[in-house]
């Protein structure tokens, strides 16, 4: 499964139909998020790429 195929759902559901740009970019305006908001999205990326054995975890 190719990255750009993964959907990152809030909810951490992974399926191969190419929404992820609607997962990563869930606020209103990508330009007003927070460090917070950026932090949340990196580890949820993460923790799909360790679930699919991309990289391992720490």
């Amino acid at each position: 499964m190719y990255l750009n195929q993964i959907d990152l759902t809030p909810g951490g559901k992974i399926t191969a139909d190419g929404k992820q740009a609607d997962a990563i970019a869930d606020h209103p305006d990508p330009a007003t998020a927070t460090t917070t908001d950026i932090a949340t999205k990196q580890n949820q990326i993460l923790a799909v790429l360790r679930s699919l054995g991309i990289i391992a975890s720490s």
